[in-house]
């Protein structure tokens, strides 16, 4: 047996949630299942909430990820500037 459940979630969220859900082909209904089904069996969130979860997996900072950016983007225009790089057209 099923039941309804109604929660509030920031109106953006839930449009950005939907994208994904379309993108990886469930439902937003069969990934709140999934969500509550992982909570039940692991007693717990199955996964650790955080704000760059990329950083945490590399153990990065998140000032250590912008030197790095700010690296890639000087290396990126050097190259640019030196005709290292060519325009991406669309075709391969």
């Amino acid at each position: 047996m099923t039941e309804q459940l109604r929660i509030r979630i920031e109106r953006q969220l839930i449009v950005e949630a939907d994208e994904v859900c379309r993108e990886i082909g469930i439902t937003p209904t069969a990934a709140v299942s999934m969500l509550f089904a992982q909570m039940v069996k692991l007693r717990g969130l199955p996964f650790r909430p955080s704000d760059f979860p990329a950083l945490e997996e590399y153990g990065a900072t998140l000032d250590e990820a912008q030197v790095a950016e700010a690296k890639a983007q000087a290396e990126i225009a050097g190259d640019r500037k030196a005709g290292k790089l060519k325009p991406f057209t669309g075709k391969l």
